[in-house]
């Protein structure tokens, strides 16, 4: 959507329709800032029972996906979507993916970590094999993912102290049980990680530290903290103080959700072995961030209500309801996030996947592994994402949307080649994008809604399986209606925001 490309194949959308696309949106940014201190907090726990093939396969690819994420923040630039395709010359499979903001040789490198993580379960003779296997490709999993777990324990021990130091002013059995466990944890879990660190140690103290929380999960403090998290979480904005308990948990189970990933590389290879030993990894380049957006005309709240319709009547109500919002900064936070360095719109991961099916073939069944139509993502999709998809109208199954708005994005590139008829296409999605961000700036400003807010945009026990004693997940499943017996359901859980502001419409 830039007015101005680096790359000479591309044809440039017109710089008016780039204008109009991003004014409601940045509008729409701006009110869910000012509104986010009144947002009602949506409950993370949504449960959604999935226990048939279809999902179970599901949960893989985006597993996958997830193991693939190792930068934590940097605007999301590694967040990674992966789709399994049929090869058109034979019985091998294709496992495509792409990221946000990858380089060449960086997806290069990812895409050795997954033919690894393929390889080394090929090579596995199940069930006597299992237990090295699972240690395998966990410690493959946390070596590739090294920088974000690094960040994430020094996170969990920051919070966890601070919930230690609430318990000590509280004389309770339930404070002191969590007590006790929590300096327990602490105890044991003191690493010192840096570049000294040896990759055997590193995995070591991982490994270590992932059974640690695993026990404490499992245990009643476990459940104590799950249900003063839950409580916490629910009870609307954060509270500076209490809110370390869902944020201890959100890192605890976002640490565990690693031994997670491997149990569902685990029951894909004993349920589909031809994933592994007959597949080619691919991946998509990432998109060019464009040129930043805006004009002179597009800094104020009033100037863009006046351009998101044309019915004068309709356009005199919005610039009353901006008024009697009363939100004296509303401007300033519009031109505060033009102004934004982050502000370079990229298309995400997923639509790049399914822009490469819509240009090579289209989203029929047969392209897929099983007839299963469905790209996986690390993250759910964001609100964009999501319109995205559901206005794209092909069918294309994917993970639920966490429903955070991010305007860092832009529509896939028509290349030359396209010509006409690709332009038009565009449009067509740019069109029906833009009546669904008009419709929700304006339910926000006439029915002065407000925005449903979530910290974390990674949703932390999308599948969750029962944990164990070990580091990890049952595992002594053999079929998929065993997978079933211990897969209560996908849940939409504990979540992490890169871009620091992303807030759903309820």
């Amino acid at each position: 959507m830039a007015t101005q490309s680096q790359d000479p194949e591309t044809i440039l959308m017109k710089s008016r329709i780039v204008q109009k696309f991003y004014e409601p949106l940045v509008l729409l940014k701006a009110l869910n800032l000012e509104m986010q201190d009144a947002a009602s907090y949506v409950d993370p726990d949504e449960l959604d029972n999935r226990r048939d093939e279809k999902h179970t396969f599901q949960a893989f690819v985006y597993k996958l996906a997830h193991a693939c994420d190792s930068v934590k923040g940097d605007g999301g630039a590694t967040i990674t979507s992966v789709m399994v395709l049929n090869a058109t010359a034979s019985d091998s499979v294709e496992y495509w993916f792409a990221s946000n903001q990858r380089t060449t040789e960086e997806l290069q490198i990812t895409g050795f970590f997954i033919g690894r993580i393929l390889n080394r379960a090929a090579r596995a003779t199940l069930p006597q094999d299992e237990s090295l296997l699972r240690r395998d490709l966990l410690d493959l999993v946390l070596g590739f993912n090294r920088e974000r777990i690094t960040q994430y324990l020094a996170a969990f021990r920051v919070e966890a102290e601070k919930c230690l130091k609430m318990c000590s002013t509280q004389d309770n059995e339930e404070d002191n049980t969590v007590s006790t466990h929590l300096r327990e944890t602490l105890n044991s879990i003191n690493f010192a990680w840096d570049e000294s660190t040896t990759r055997p140690e590193y995995l070591r103290e991982c490994n270590m530290a992932i059974r640690i929380l695993t026990a404490l999960k499992a245990s009643d403090a476990g459940e104590f903290i799950a249900q003063r998290a839950r409580r916490i979480r629910q009870s609307g904005p954060r509270d500076s103080v209490i809110f370390c308990w869902p944020e201890m948990r959100h890192m605890m189970n976002r640490l565990l959700a690693y031994a997670q990933d491997v149990e569902f590389f685990l029951i894909a290879r004993r349920n589909w072995p031809q994933l592994f030993t007959n597949y080619r990894v691919l991946f998509l380049p990432s998109s060019r961030p464009i040129q930043k957006p805006g004009r002179q005309k597009s800094m104020t709240a009033e100037g863009i209500v006046g351009r998101m319709t044309r019915d004068e009547q309709e356009i005199t109500a919005l610039r009353d309801f901006v008024r009697e919002l009363r939100l004296m900064n509303l401007d300033q936070r519009i031109r505060g996030e033009y102004g934004k360095k982050t502000f370079a719109p990229i298309v995400h991961s997923e639509v790049l996947l399914l822009n490469k099916l819509e240009k090579s073939g289209g989203t029929s069944p047969e392209r897929f592994f099983n007839g299963w139509v469905y790209i996986g993502s690390s993250k759910p999709l964001c609100r964009l994402c999501q319109y995205f998809f559901e206005e794209h109208r092909s069918g294309v199954e994917h993970r639920s949307s966490h429903e955070n708005l991010y305007i860092s994005w832009r529509v896939p590139d028509v290349r030359m080649s396209e010509g006409e008829l690709g332009e038009e296409s565009r449009q067509i999605m740019v069109d029906r994008m833009l009546q669904r961000i008009r419709k929700d700036a304006m339910n926000l400003i006439r029915r002065k809604v407000h925005p449903t807010f979530r910290a974390h945009d990674s949703l932390t026990s999308s599948v969750r399986l029962t944990l164990d004693g070990r580091w990890g997940t049952i595992s002594n499943v053999s079929d998929i209606s065993d997978v079933a017996s211990v897969m209560p359901s996908l849940a939409l859980d504990d979540v992490e925001d890169d871009e620091g502001g992303g807030v759903a419409l309820a």
